[in-house]
């Protein structure tokens, strides 16, 4: 392994983070939040995403062979990048204790029924911190064999699922509540494109063909979106805002429309796995950053991957006692995500934005 990847990759690696939240947490939050008018703060909240992607770019431009805690000790000190660094490595690690969690619930509810917490997180947080222990490529590899398996469920999915449609489950679109629509845009841009800040641990140096990368980026955030936003309308225009809202997985319920006429498959759980490769893919890249911040603070390796791994383990702990049950957990997001997570994240990347004017004026 050489570390090295496309900007293919990458982009393929953004869109399954971009996706990760959705299922079981962000739809079902925006059909809360915004009720009829769902499909219109998507779209707005895709519009406002745009902000954070670029600055995205800007900031991954400024000293591009360095990760986002190395940066910080450049741009800003050791003492203000210490701190930096390590509010960096907390947000990670909600990352990881969320996209674990959430995997787990989902495996034991639709797959591994009555099968323990602790097993399944042990054999997802084994699964990643082999993949994460084996470098960016790795990650990016995993994420692009991911990638396409999601694409080919997705055209599967809305070809069977396009008799169900019924345009009246959609209208009317717009009903003036434009708060409700404004809610809904932040919280879709908070746990939709804001995630990108978390790519910015892959140097630019890793990336092996940065001509027209920041095209590259901004089509594959377009992507995701655009994936996100025709999901919603199915879940709507086959169910309707309400008797969807009503599902603690709208779009799985949606799949068991699927079937083979005298078959007994159920190929709702097949098509549904896709979701796993989105949380896969926020797992590996918020673990991923969790190692280069521990290794931003210490360079005894082996000493590192026993930190790392300890962290890992009590991220899947904690996120089985803070979260709660699934309603519980989904009222926790709701209220908190954005204050909490997105907030200082946006902050973060705010100011590293603003300080990357200045480091060419000053070299």
């Amino acid at each position: 392994m050489n570390n090295k990847i496309s900007k293919i990759q990458l982009g393929m690696l953004l869109t399954l983070i971009c996706s990760s939240l959705y299922l079981g947490i962000s739809d079902i939050i925006l059909l809360k939040k915004s009720g009829s008018e769902t499909l219109i703060a998507m779209i707005l909240g895709t519009i406002l995403g745009i902000i954070p992607v670029l600055m995205y770019l800007k900031v991954n431009s400024c000293l591009p062979n360095l990760n986002i805690y190395e940066k910080n000790k450049k741009l800003f000190g050791k003492k203000i990048g210490f701190i930096l660094n390590i509010l960096l490595i907390i947000i990670y690690m909600f990352m990881l204790l969320v996209s674990i969690r959430s995997m787990v619930i989902f495996i034991t509810s639709k797959y591994m029924q009555n099968t323990p917490y602790i097993f399944v997180g042990a054999l997802i947080i084994i699964t990643s911190l082999i993949i994460c222990f084996n470098g960016i490529e790795t990650i990016a590899r995993v994420s692009q064999l991911s990638f396409f398996a999601s694409i080919l469920f997705m055209v599967i999915i809305e070809i069977f699922l396009l008799k169900y449609i019924s345009v009246q489950n959609v209208l009317p679109i717009i009903n003036n509540n434009y708060m409700s629509i404004l809610n809904g845009a932040i919280y879709h841009a908070s746990s939709c494109a804001l995630l990108i800040m978390l790519l910015l641990t892959v140097k630019g140096s890793f990336v092996n063909d940065e001509k027209n990368y920041n095209k590259t980026i901004i089509i594959f955030y377009l992507i995701s979106s655009l994936s996100l936003c025709l999901v919603m309308f199915f879940v709507i225009a086959c169910f309707g805002y309400e008797f969807a809202s009503s599902f603690r997985y709208p779009e799985y319920i949606l799949l068991k429309k699927i079937g083979l006429s005298g078959s007994e498959l159920h190929l709702e759980n097949l098509l549904a796995f896709r979701w796993i490769f989105y949380m896969l893919a926020l797992c590996n890249i918020s673990l991923y950053g969790i190692i280069c911040g521990v290794e931003s603070l210490c360079k005894n390796k082996k000493r590192n991957n026993f930190i790392v791994t300890l962290i890992a383990i009590a991220c899947m702990i904690l996120g089985k006692y803070i979260l709660g049950n699934i309603t519980h957990s989904i009222i926790i997001i709701k209220d908190y995500f954005v204050l909490l997570i997105a907030v200082p994240m946006f902050l973060i990347l705010t100011i590293l934005f603003i300080r990357s004017f200045f480091i060419k004026k000053e070299s």
